[in-house]
């Protein structure tokens, strides 16, 4: 490493000024939180310094004297010396000594280069590096500050991975063994020291006591992990499966990023216990255990199996159950239809968007539709509320839809305009832009490797169509508000998901109505429709928040560990409908500016709802949603606590998108420092 100051590029970490964005490190993203101590008579001031603090660095001058006590709190990633101290390498010496700072980088700081007399002098001190007070160039100490937050991560890793009851085995690309934890040690009987730095072993893996020929496990024993890495080498860790059929649950996965305080339901509690359950047990009660937990986490929990009268004088009676209870779910799509996402759309970003003429602002607006951070609120403006139908035709191609529904694209660039349409451009929130927004979280989440690979080519597509129609003529009021008033769709859906129920039957009248020409589903056989029609319906009736910790509880209990072919279509249909949901509320996790906007639209919505329900003396729906006392920022951190935050920990986790989780953060902390200055006199004019 040079002497001074090292010539590069800078860091990533300087890309934000006054805020290090978050650090990728392998499948985790790390917050730095920089901190440097300047030793020094004088006041600290200079350029260098100045940098450090746009950088946002959390700095601390203080004299000589204070300097070891200093150095044991904060435990700085950084040491900066004066050059011009007394005695400057005996307090160096010293400073090194303290148990707690051999990951702290020591710098001296001069307003001139060192002489080579006293480089040598320092090196017996155990300081390298030398850096000017006027130099502008911080990225040596930005790098160091990067792997030092690296490092001290690394510990609480190792920690938890010793604590764990699954045997870990981590080997380099030479296959040399770098790390056994305990577990492994106990179900091999191999000591730490007698496995690490040796090659690996199958045998001594294979050395635990195999499972009992009627357990039929169709899967390995351990499963082999590639590390996520930016270095050249690569890293595999060896997971020993657990006893219950190999399977590793997604909600025993999640349970170590979920917060104490959020609500579970109670057949996911019984479910978690259940598998806790197995864990302790072998043998005949293991395998009953585990079939009680594949019962309990079936889709249709409530509807018998008839699957052991399907012959003989039984048969009558499964016609009777077909025909009468399982309405709807009779057609399968034929099975060449049932690809991945992935296998479907390998090529999909093609040449089919290019014939599209469009403007060359709405050309400008339609860019990078396909990264996260795109602002669908600068489409609605260009295209003058026309989002849904701009994009939605972009994203159409992208994926295929014309392809897979075997329609022409022309029917379906009219189906979008009648869908646009038919929603409300009235309402602040739920309006076409809204439904584009959703449309665009959709497929932003299908591109997600982990997600396509679960989700099968039908409902994929149908995902996208449920996003573009999911509000579609929603009145700007919520359902208890269409209930109370006793509202003809209320009485006419019993009360049941009413907008919800709404929302996708009328996408299907307008859609099959004779004489529109805009029947998309046209050339689609009885099978296919009934299939695509099924789970359109389903994915738009998820979107009901009333029933929101029901389809929460149904992602979790899914596995996603060897799973046979009859389950992973319900799998696929269990991740879309997830999917659809996140994306409808993923406002908190768009970066601030848009975050803000679209949550003053839906709170100026539920400002109309409850002026008119007072008006009217009906009960109040939402009555903190007054204008004459409401704390927006209240409402929004509310909102995140109850809903979004253990929806998106889940998904996020699932979808291998942890940027989300701390947009997510970092917003909830934006409406916690407004909430103090908040009063009423805000809520006047919040879409001004």
């Amino acid at each position: 490493m040079p002497w001074c100051c090292a010539r590069g590029a800078a860091t990533p970490l300087l890309s934000e000024p006054g805020r290090p964005v978050p650090d990728p490190f392998g499948p985790m993203l790390i917050q730095p939180n920089p901190a440097a101590l300047v030793i020094t008579a004088g006041t600290g001031e200079g350029i260098f310094i100045e940098r450090l603090k746009h950088s946002g660095w959390q700095l601390t001058i203080a004299p000589p004297h204070q300097a070891e006590p200093l150095c044991v709190q904060l435990r700085p990633h950084l040491v900066l010396i004066d050059n011009r101290l007394p005695d400057l390498t005996t307090m160096a010496k010293q400073l090194h000594q303290i148990s707690n700072v051999d990951d702290t980088f020591f710098v001296v700081i001069s307003e001139k280069p060192l002489s080579e007399k006293r480089r040598r002098s320092l090196a017996h001190a155990e300081i390298l590096h030398n850096i000017l007070w006027n130099s502008r160039d911080t990225s040596l100490v930005e790098w160091v500050s990067r792997m030092t937050t690296r490092l001290r991560v690394v510990p609480a890793l190792f920690a938890v991975l010793d604590e764990a009851d699954q045997a870990v085995e981590v080997i380099d690309d030479s296959r040399v063994v770098l790390y056994v934890n305990r577990a492994y040690e106990n179900v091999t009987g191999c000591l730490r020291g007698e496995v690490i730095g040796q090659q690996e072993s199958d045998v001594r893996r294979k050395s635990l006591p195999r499972p009992r020929e009627d357990d039929r496990r169709r899967s390995s024993d351990w499963k082999c992990i590639r590390v996520p890495s930016s270095s050249c080498s690569n890293q595999y860790v060896y997971v020993k499966r657990r006893s219950l059929d190999g399977g590793i649950y997604r909600d025993v996965s999640l349970k170590s990023i979920r917060s104490q305080a959020m609500i579970e339901a109670p057949i996911s509690e019984v479910i978690s216990m259940l598998r806790d359950a197995a864990g302790r047990c072998e043998g005949e009660s293991a395998q009953l255990v585990k079939d009680a937990v594949k019962v309990l986490s079936s889709h249709e929990l409530y509807l018998p199996n008839l699957q052991k009268i399907r012959d003989g004088d039984q048969r009558v009676a499964a016609q009777y159950y077909d025909g009468l209870v399982r309405v709807g779910t009779l057609h399968h799509p034929p099975r060449h239809r049932k690809r991945s996402v992935v296998d479907a759309y390998k090529d999909k970003r093609g040449s089919h968007g290019e014939r599209r003429r469009v403007s060359a602002d709405v050309k400008n607006a339609l860019e990078n539709d396909h990264l996260w951070n795109y602002d669908i609120l600068q489409l609605e403006r260009v295209t003058e509320h026309h989002a849904l139908s701009q994009l939605g035709m972009k994203i159409f191609e992208r994926w295929k839809v014309a392809d897979v529904l075997q329609c022409q694209e022309d029917i379906l660039a009219r189906w979008l305009n009648t869908i646009e349409m038919h929603y409300h451009a009235g309402n602040a929130y739920h309006n076409a832009t809204h439904a584009a927004d959703v449309l665009q979280a959709t497929s932003y989440f299908l591109d997600q490797p982990t997600v396509a690979d679960h989700v099968i080519d039908t409902h994929g597509v149908a995902a996208l169509l449920a996003a573009a129609v999911h509000d579609l003529d929603h009145p700007g009021r919520g359902n208890a508000f269409l209930i109370n008033t006793r509202q003809s769709l209320a009485i006419l859906y019993n009360d049941q998901s009413v907008l919800e129920n709404h929302h996708v039957a009328l996408a299907f009248q307008l859609t099959l109505q004779q004489n529109s020409n805009v029947n998309i589903f046209g050339a689609l056989s009885r099978d296919e429709f009934s299939t695509m029609r099924a789970a359109v319906v389903e994915m738009v009736l998820a979107t009901d928040i009333r029933r929101h910790f029901e389809y929460l509880a149904k992602f979790n209990q899914m596995n996603i560990v060897d799973v046979a072919d009859e389950q992973r279509e319900q799998n696929s249909m269990i991740v879309c409908n997830m999917l659809v949901k996140c994306a409808d509320i993923s406002n908190p996790c768009r970066d601030w500016v848009t975050c803000q906007k679209w949550a003053y639209r839906i709170v100026e919505e539920y400002f109309e709802q409850t002026r008119e329900e007072k008006e009217k003396g009906l009960p109040l729906t939402m009555e903190f949603f007054d204008r004459e006392s409401c704390c927006v920022p209240v409402t929004q951190t509310g909102f995140v606590d109850m809903f979004v935050r253990e929806a998106f920990s889940c998904w996020s986790e699932f979808a291998h998108l942890p940027q989300l989780l701390h947009i997510l953060d970092q917003n909830y902390e934006h409406w916690k420092q407004m909430q103090p200055g908040w009063t009423p006199a805000n809520n006047i004019g919040l879409l001004s």
